[in-house]
């Protein structure tokens, strides 16, 4: 594909959304950019993004330590 960036996105994308069913051939890749764009839903590839980042991961570890 010709946007990395984007590839990338729909990857940690679908890793969230499907796990271990998880296709990332670039056909799969496309077919879901395509049903992601006409249902409006692009915005899930941003919080797929967020929800696979660091920070997040850090603040629910640190969560988690201070509960037990």
């Amino acid at each position: 594909m010709c946007t990395p960036y984007t590839k990338e996105l729909l990857i940690k994308y679908v890793s969230l959304q499907y796990e271990e069913d998880a296709d990332c051939s670039d056909e799969s890749l496309k077919t879901e950019l395509l049903w992601l764009y006409e249902n409006n839903e692009l915005d899930r590839l941003i919080l797929a993004e967020y929800l696979n980042s660091d920070a997040v991961k850090m603040t629910i570890a640190n969560k988690v330590q201070t509960i037990w």
